[in-house]
């Protein structure tokens, strides 16, 4: 863990990233999201085996309904919103590895999707100044549809580094559907492409 914590207070702690406007697809097409964000990370705190750092996400996210023409019409959802998250991560005596979760802590809008939401972090691996992890979200969380909500669940992999001088933060998550009595995974009709930001 102690040679995470020099990547961490040097290139991520204290540090405020920029996402460009994007689109992603949900209910196979029937509704369009447009997302771009600002994100900071702070509040580095570390122990000898464990350690903890907040991400604090000032979000531009809005659903529209795609109309017969193919583009967006009609204003579903608003997401726009402030939230904040927190990583926790700690060393295992068993393996040697870092486990850990990724939480929500709270935002400004009211019903916030991921509200109650937690994912296991896990597969940390930091090369030179590089650090990717994955994260596997527990149980589901609400997604919008064009009627109303349903569960789904996120698997992703994230990727800390360094480029040209600049934190650049890379997010590839899957969006799964969850049976809500068997909690079984499967395809969502919702697809995302990668999110990048970077720091300005």
């Amino acid at each position: 863990m102690h040679h995470l914590i020099p990547f961490l207070q040097t290139h991520v702690n204290g540090k405020t990233l920029h996402t460009k406007e994007l689109t992603y697809s949900l209910e196979d097409g029937a509704l369009r999201g447009v997302y771009s964000d600002q994100i900071s990370f702070s509040n580095l705190k570390y122990s000898q085996t464990g350690f903890q750092l907040d991400m604090f996400i000032v979000s531009n996210e809005k659903i529209y309904k795609v109309g017969e023409n193919g583009e967006p019409e009609e204003l579903r959802k608003d997401f726009c919103s402030v939230s904040l998250f927190r990583f926790e991560l700690a060393q295992r005596r068993s393996t040697g590895k870092l486990t850990g979760l990724f939480r929500f802590i709270s935002a400004s809008m009211k019903e916030a999707p991921a509200e109650a939401v937690v994912s296991a972090i896990y597969d940390v691996a930091l090369s030179g100044d590089s650090l990717r992890f994955k994260e596997d979200q527990a149980l589901y969380r609400d997604q919008p549809t064009d009627g109303g909500w349903k569960p789904v669940a996120f698997q992703a992999e994230h990727h800390l580094f360094m480029e040209n001088g600049k934190l650049h933060y890379e997010y590839n998550g899957e969006c799964l559907g969850v049976d809500q009595v068997s909690l079984q995974r499967g395809a969502s009709g919702d697809a995302y492409p990668a999110f990048i930001s970077i720091e300005k």
